[in-house]
């Protein structure tokens, strides 16, 4: 779901519905038309929820194509107010519409499941409220896995065209020259938006062979791999990779999961024949560094405290850190039985998440790495008053905007993780269990944690608020909470 060109022509703030409409209307239709997957694959298994995907297609692309002909300007741009309206709106009637299969299928979901599974998936975060998964149709199964591919690569389309106007997020700092001699990279709205496309998809392709002939069934290797470049997590299994018991197996799942949490902008740079910035990226080499060193923690931890071979931790922490900070949420391994220093590490990669312009959520390294250099800088000016300290980011300085802009991201992420906890905690879960599903729905993360939510269980049980709650959390996240916050504020609306 990319968002539209931003008009450079026109300046007025007035906010018209007109655009948002058209918009919403087109998503919808591609919605509907990704129902006909399903719907083809219960037909050919003869299963008869074929009626319900065909029922919520029809209906989708019948009131999609009326918003959009009744909303149709050819010479129609939007400005940034628009954008920023357009993209909740999106997302929250997709989140309905993508629900509708859940509830009308052999699962009849509530709907406050419904929409939690929905939310969870477009949002690529990978919680579940659905228990027996190996007994689902692949119908249903195919659905979960195309919303979370979907929702992988809207993610990174917002990225790239929104997030840079509210300075948030990093993307500002690149600029447009895709030239061989060009070190720098800057978002050409439509090519770029085609090219991270042909990426996304070439990369899925290529991770489902892999996982094909590592001994996956073709359905299975189709759908993880959609889940695993998506950062998303959903299986067609209960026990997710680890159903598969194949170390090697394990070791594409973080291959590629690495692989979804990196910039897309930099695959752009790479395939102009400079590959070298994928490697040479500040953010990039950070984004590795903490996988290195929470996999080495979990590693010493497991050989000290519970005298576990090397490989096999190895293997394990490699894993579980992977999925963790990538927010895929994929488990093959029970990290919550490991003891309390895991769970702390695993909270801790949570709330960091992967690399800004990917599909994962979380607080992002740039943000990380943007804080690292301002305390750095503070600490020096605290020695040396009278010296001037830059603030870089791969040689470049940070505007104070963008400086700005990440510190108050982080506090107003830290708070509302606070927040809700706190209103969590209201409707019964125990703080290890509040605090657990309020990070892994802000942080898009997937398993939360304790023994009754945690990379072991589904959050089938709790509450139909705490549903409510997390699908809120979830959507805030994944839009970076300030595009679900500023259109609730009164000067927006001012002209």
């Amino acid at each position: 779901m990319s968002s539209p060109a931003l008009s450079s022509r026109r300046d007025d703030t007035a906010v018209r519905l007109a655009p948002i409409l058209f918009f919403v209307g087109a998503v919808s239709c591609c919605i509907g038309i990704a129902m006909l997957a399903p719907l083809l694959l219960d037909l050919a298994d003869g299963h008869e929820d074929y009626a319900v995907f065909l029922t919520c297609a029809a209906g989708t692309l019948f009131v999609g194509a009326g918003i959009v002909i009744a909303t149709y300007n050819r010479a129609q741009q939007i400005n940034l107010k628009e954008t920023l309206l357009l993209l909740p709106a999106t997302w929250v009637t997709v989140s309905l519409v993508a629900a509708l299969p859940f509830m009308l299928s052999e699962l009849q979901l509530p709907l406050a499941d419904a929409v939690f599974e929905s939310v969870s998936g477009l949002t690529t975060t990978g919680s579940t409220v659905i228990a027996g998964l190996d007994d689902l149709p692949r119908g249903l199964l195919l659905w979960r896995f195309l919303i979370q591919w979907i929702g992988g690569f809207g993610m990174v389309t917002i990225a790239v065209l929104a997030l840079p106007f509210l300075r948030i997020g990093g993307l500002q700092l690149f600029s447009l020259d895709l030239s061989p001699n060009s070190t720098k990279f800057v978002p050409r709205i439509t090519e770029v938006v085609s090219q991270i496309a042909i990426i996304y998809a070439v990369l899925t392709a290529i991770c489902a062979l892999c996982f094909w002939f590592a001994g996956m069934s073709g359905f299975d290797a189709i759908g993880h791999a959609m889940t695993a470049l998506a950062t998303g997590g959903y299986s067609s299994h209960d026990s997710s990779i680890g159903y598969f018991d194949s170390p090697t197996i394990e070791w594409l799942a973080a291959l590629f999961m690495t692989l979804g949490a990196m910039p897309f902008g930099l695959y752009i740079v790479a395939a102009y024949g400079r590959p070298d910035r994928l490697f040479r990226d500040d953010q990039v080499r950070l984004f590795l560094g903490i996988i290195a060193g929470a996999v080495l923690l979990l590693v010493l931890w497991r050989m000290i405290e519970q005298d576990a071979p090397f490989w096999t931790a190895l293997r394990q922490a490699v894993f579980v850190t992977v999925s963790t900070i990538t927010t895929t949420g994929f488990t093959s391994h029970d990290f919550s039985a490991w003891g309390g220093f895991a769970e702390v590490v695993a909270l801790l990669l949570m709330l960091i998440g992967g690399c800004t312009g990917s599909t994962v959520g979380g607080i992002k390294v740039f943000r990380i790495f943007a804080m690292l250099k301002m305390l750095r800088a503070q600490m020096h000016r605290q020695m040396f008053p009278h010296g001037t300290f830059r603030v870089t980011f791969n040689g470049e300085n940070i505007p104070d905007a963008v400086r700005a802009g990440v510190a108050t991201y982080i506090f107003i992420y830290l708070l509302l993780l606070i927040g809700l906890t706190l209103a969590i905690g209201f409707f019964g879960l125990d703080f290890r269990e509040s605090l657990g599903a309020a990070a892994t729905a802000i942080g898009n993360n997937g398993p939360g944690l304790g023994p009754n939510s945690g990379p072991c269980c589904t959050f089938q049980n709790v509450p139909t608020e705490v549903k409510w709650l997390m699908s809120f959390g979830m959507l805030a996240g994944r839009l970076e909470i300030l595009i679900l916050l500023i259109p609730f504020s009164r000067s927006f609306w001012r002209h």
